[in-house]
């Protein structure tokens, strides 16, 4: 599990919600490196650049869903709006200087603004609480994702590391930063 933010420096100081959620897209970025670290490390198979980061893009989708469904119990619609609007904004940044870096100009914003509104769609329709988070069908749909984005070797098994290890893991860790950076 990565070590992440979970408290300001001057914790005094007041914070915009821009802030707060570039905060967080930073937290998410490094959660989402560090499931595609353990994958490589339980010796699943990535073969390019562009392939890990298609695999953290769908690790990034889930969890910004998780923010939106931790910020809909703590806030109305308008600042959770704002919250994730601006989170999605940060994060499709991250990505975007990743994919130039590794893949030259390209239309990735607006495809990871699509891809994070298609999924937050399908997500929704599955449980989620706000004590215990993500509900067994959500994570099994988020691992069938990650399946599909993993190559050949070895793919039936991700599923299960995701749903058994991974999304816990990073839901407890982020669930953890945005309690301690994330005041609404």
């Amino acid at each position: 599990m990565s070590r992440v933010k979970k408290r300001w420096n001057q914790p005094e100081r007041p914070r915009t919600l821009a802030q707060m959620a570039n905060a967080i897209a930073a937290t998410v970025w490094k959660l989402a490196a560090g499931v595609v670290l353990n994958l490589e490390n339980e010796n699943f198979e990535t073969a390019t650049q562009a392939q890990r980061l298609d695999i953290m893009e769908e690790i990034v989708c889930y969890l910004v869903h998780v923010c939106d469904r931790w910020s809909h119990a703590r806030v109305g619609e308008a600042e959770r709006a704002e919250f994730v609007s601006a989170l999605v904004a940060d994060l499709a940044r991250l990505l975007e200087d990743s994919r130039v870096d590794i893949e030259g100009p390209g239309e990735y914003r607006a495809n990871f603004i699509a891809r994070v509104n298609a999924r937050s769609g399908e997500y929704a329709t599955y449980r989620y609480g706000d004590d215990e988070g993500a509900g067994f069908a959500l994570r099994c749909r988020f691992g069938d994702y990650v399946q599909a984005a993993m190559g050949e070797r070895d793919q039936r098994w991700i599923p299960d590391i995701i749903v058994g290890r991974e999304a816990p893991d990073i839901e407890g860790s982020l669930k953890r930063s945005l309690e301690g950076l994330v005041r609404l």
